[in-house]
């Protein structure tokens, strides 16, 4: 088609000129952004070319275009640097008034300081290592979409627009979320980063400072232009976003959420344009205020006629034929103009047909079909034109290079790949659905296994997952055949499942998001006729799943989403949807997909998940790629352990370390499985396995100090926490463990400033509360103990051992009834600890009640012999009574299990004051 173009006025094309042209005079007072939206031809571009027309004189306009770009690469980044570079820099009379760029400076502050962390090894390193290697991957990846941190949170409340990012959810190793592990591990450590909080904040969320800089870039070219002359105006900047169906949700997110909310921006002569085929305001409620949006539509027999005039077409009759044919679609119209203008006959019939003829006209009957043919390919090669000849049965006499024919057309685009324009590809696909739809889902399935056999060629399908995502044209040829393969048949849905879970646990989403950026590209699923009708609802049910991905990988009671309350119910529905199918799949899909399902099941289902689970890791485990089959077995363990299912999780963390045996996370999680098993010298080995293989690893040096202080090894205990504090010096777990230490070892008033820094962390620390109590209950400062008690049931009011402690101090003020509600509150929650009946023995023979009292230490002895807890109540119980000999006999008994806990115990306990003297009770307490 000729370039020559005529603009029609139409009521909200002008009320959109208007607008735009008095906020360029009058922005504090106007929107910031400026939409026009409507379907494919109908007049977006005439109308911004007239608007670039109209103010090109007296304005900057730069402008990026999303037709043809990789979806997945176009990032916010990306994008400020392709507007930002077309603004022309001041001139050197005023560069030395700003000598330093904010957003170039940024820009290459972040793309450097990315560089080092790349290229320079950590303090304590003398090479990059695969850890680090990792980490910087996992921040890049994260970060450079624009919402990093929230991906690299565990559970942090985060606003609904930060959800869609193509970055990490968690990580899959250890207990170590992901923002702690690159701040703690990386960015704290490296000498690029470490004494810099500034610097750390940008690497962890570069997007927000970036588009503040980029923002103040244009405002500061702005000003470095000004001609200093009383009232000089600002030359106006426009920043135009073009074919923004074609934006990923991450851009979606950016401009609304960042660079429409930059402070000042409105009131400057700065203005954002954008079209493309839907509306924004529904998506960005919020910031309605900020957007004037107008939507186009068919021209009117009035506007038709003034077209046509402008084409010198001017017979009445004719006119009517004309807008009776067109139906008043600018696209068609063009045809028309293009076909007046070329001399030929204006054929006036109105259906579609005439529409694809007029596109088609003076071609042969398989030049057409070539060109219906290339219309089914967002981009096509010469092999693939060649395929689609062939298999549809075109004139094989006729040598021609159908592909050279091809890309000679004035309908064809080339852009890194050759496509035909995508209004003529939108009609002439449609027109050829409706001519066969069968044969349309054959060709659809013919490109799609033409794109499967190119990515098999990239990598052969029986090679391991992560081959295949790792390799970017495999996951492009793979995206392709997944857009093809969903106009296809139904089987396409699970395929695209499939590469959901995978591409999510992996962390490569190109194949999913491009694919289904494409099709929602071309309209709302419930309306594309194209696709097939259980696949169109099938995406409309699950596209909050696939635009949210990243938060399938997430436990949803550790995610919140601020100011829209009914997203996450329906996001999670979505993700339902999705999981219903999980049986269905095979490999490394499925096995995602049974992870992601056990974080949204019963306990009751979750274990029997976790065991389909490891079975499928057994299938997908690979001895080329050790560490991600090791984490195969280390994620099941992981869960396992969660749910104190640790004699399962402990084999499965055996077989995470029988294939990479330098996995220290698998052996600090294989030691909290052993602790919890009370298997503790097991478990010291296991942590001191984890700390040869990483010395700086403060989870395992935090479990390693849990360890020895069961072991009653507190100055070991205590070397261990300052060694985690010496790494990390706010994790508040290291600083409690450090007052329990300290406690152990008497040193009371040192282990409350341990609690207190702990608290000073993490105020609702319920544990640290508890403890907090015990100590000051050691001092015998019951009444603030009993405050630091009630502090920790207040945050958790049914932790048995807070109710346990607060009863016992209640019982030294002599509040007998408090005491033993207490009591009674935390057996109902834990009947089986023999220390709750020993403590209730305890606290009943202080009221004076002693056989009650040993009858329920005797419990206490039915439940475990071998626990302390019950003789330990029972010598209280007797020298209370003033039975000096079975008071000294019990405490022997306890001593000879626990000597270390039951004579730190016994020396501060006001129970034994009557014989705080005696030799004999002196005799025990030295040992």
């Amino acid at each position: 088609m000729t370039s020559q173009q005529y603009y029609i006025s139409r009521k909200p094309a002008e009320e959109f000129l208007t607008t735009f042209a008095k906020a360029l005079k009058e922005p504090e007072s106007h929107p910031l952004l400026f939409h026009v939206y409507g379907i494919g031809g109908i007049g977006k571009s005439t109308l911004l070319d007239t608007l670039e027309e109209t103010h090109s004189h007296q304005a900057h306009i730069v402008k990026f275009d999303f037709t043809g770009k990789t979806l997945s690469n176009e990032t916010p980044l990306k994008v400020m640097n392709k507007l930002y570079e077309q603004i022309p820099q001041p001139g050197i009379l005023k560069q030395d008034l700003f000598k330093s760029d904010p957003f170039i400076r940024l820009c290459e502050q972040y793309q450097g300081t990315l560089e080092e962390l790349t290229t320079t090894p950590i303090e304590g390193k003398k090479t990059v290592e695969k850890d680090q290697r990792d980490l910087v991957k996992d921040l890049g990846s994260a970060a450079v979409y624009g919402l990093g941190a929230f991906f690299l949170a565990p559970v942090e409340p985060v606003s609904a627009i930060s959800l869609g990012v193509s970055a990490i959810a968690e990580t899959t190793k250890g207990t170590v979320s992901g923002v702690g592990a690159i701040k703690d591990n990386l960015l704290l450590k490296h000498p690029a980063t470490k004494q810099n909080k500034k610097l750390q904040e940008l690497m962890l969320e570069p997007i927000p400072e970036l588009t503040k800089a980029f923002v103040e870039g244009l405002i500061q070219n702005q000003n470095a232009r000004l001609v200093r002359l009383p009232n000089s105006p600002k030359k106006p900047i426009i920043l135009v976003l073009d074919h923004y169906e074609k934006a990923a949700s991450d851009l979606n997110s950016w401009l609304v959420e960042y660079l429409l909310k930059q402070s000042g921006l409105q009131s400057q002569p700065i203005r954002i344009v954008v079209a493309g085929r839907y509306s924004l305001r529904k998506q960005a409620s919020r910031e309605r205020d900020l957007i004037f949006e107008r939507q186009l539509e068919k021209f009117d027999n009035k506007q038709t006629e003034e077209y046509l005039k402008k084409i010198s077409i001017t017979d009445t009759k004719q006119i009517r034929q004309i807008y009776q044919a067109t139906d008043g679609f600018p696209f068609h119209l063009d045809l028309i103009r293009q076909q007046k203008e070329e001399g030929r006959d204006i054929n006036c019939s109105r259906d579609n047909k005439e529409l694809v003829d007029r596109l088609l006209e003076g071609l042969t009957s398989n030049q057409k079909q070539v060109m219906h043919l290339a219309a089914y390919c967002r981009w096509f090669d010469e092999a693939l034109i060649q395929k689609l000849v062939t298999a549809n049965g075109i004139d094989k006499d006729e040598k021609i290079n159908w592909f050279e024919w091809l890309i000679e057309r004035e309908l064809v685009v080339e852009e890194n790949q050759f496509r035909l324009h995508d209004v003529v590809r939108d009609i002439l696909r449609r027109s050829h659905f409706k001519a066969n739809q069968e044969k349309f889902r054959d060709n659809h399935g013919l490109i799609a296994k033409y794109f499967e056999k190119l990515a098999d060629g990239e990598v052969h399908p029986g090679n391991p997952e992560p081959e295949k995502y790792e390799n970017s044209q495999w996951r492009q040829y793979t995206a392709e055949s997944l857009y093809h393969a969903l106009f296809e048949r139904t089987k396409a849905q699970r395929l695209l499942l499939t590469h959901l879970f995978a591409g999510v646990y992996l962390k490569k989403m190109d194949v999913v998001v491009v694919a289904y950026v494409a099709v929602a590209a071309e309209g709302e699923f419930e309306n594309n006729e194209l696709l097939p009708p259980d696949t169109r609802k099938f995406l409309e049910d699950i596209k909050l799943a696939l635009k949210f991905g990243r938060l399938l990988s997430r436990d949803p009671n550790n995610y919140e989403i601020k100011n829209d309350s009914s997203l996450k119910s329906q996001i999670e529905a979505s993700v339902k949807t999705c999981l219903s199918q999980v049986d269905f799949l095979e490999g490394l899909g499925k096995y995602a997909g049974i992870l992601y399902k056990t974080l949204r099941s019963r306990s009751s289902q979750q274990v029997d998940l976790l065991q389909q689970a490891k079975a499928k890791a057994e299938q997908i485990a690979t001895d080329s790629y050790p560490e991600f089959s090791s984490n195969l077995f280390f994620n099941v363990g992981y869960r396992l352990g969660i749910l104190e299912q640790n004699e399962e999780a402990l084999n499965s963390f055996d077989k995470a370390l029988a294939i990479k045996d330098d996995f220290a996370e698998a052996w600090d999680n294989r030691g909290v499985s052993l602790l919890n098993l009370e298997r503790n010298e097991e478990a010291l080995n296991s942590f001191d396995k984890a700390l040869a293989i990483k010395d700086d690893f403060a989870e395992a040096w935090n479990h390693r100090s849990g360890a020895l202080l069961k072991l009653e090894r507190s100055e070991e205990a205590l070397a261990s926490c300052d060694k985690v504090l010496a790494i990390k010096d706010d994790f508040a777990e290291a600083w409690n463990k450090r007052g329990i230490a300290l406690e152990k070892l008497e040193q009371n008033e040192e282990a409350l400033v341990s609690y207190d820094q702990a608290l000073a962390i993490k105020n609702d620390f319920a544990d640290v509360w508890g403890n907090r109590g015990d100590t000051l209950n050691t001092l015998h400062r019951y009444e603030e103990a009993i405050i630091s008690f009630d502090k920790g049931l207040k945050i958790q009011p049914d932790k048995p051992n807070i109710l346990n402690s607060k009863g016992l101090t209640l019982s030294l003020l002599c509040r007998y009834d408090e005491a033993l509600a207490n009591l009674e509150k935390a057996l109902k929650i834990q009947p089986k600890k023999p220390v709750l009946w020993a403590n209730k023995g305890i606290i009943l023979a202080r009221a004076g009640c002693y056989q009650e009292a040993l009858d329920n230490c005797e419990k206490a002895l039915v439940l475990e012999m071998q626990d302390e807890g019950g003789y330990y109540g029972k010598a209280c119980c007797y020298v209370l009574q003033g039975d000096v000999d079975l008071a000294l006999k019990n405490l022997q008994q306890a001593i000879n299990i626990n000597p270390r806990r039951c004579r730190r115990e016994a020396k501060t306990n006001p129970d034994f004051d009557s014989i705080r003297n005696d030799s004999r009770f002196q005799a025990l307490l030295q040992g």
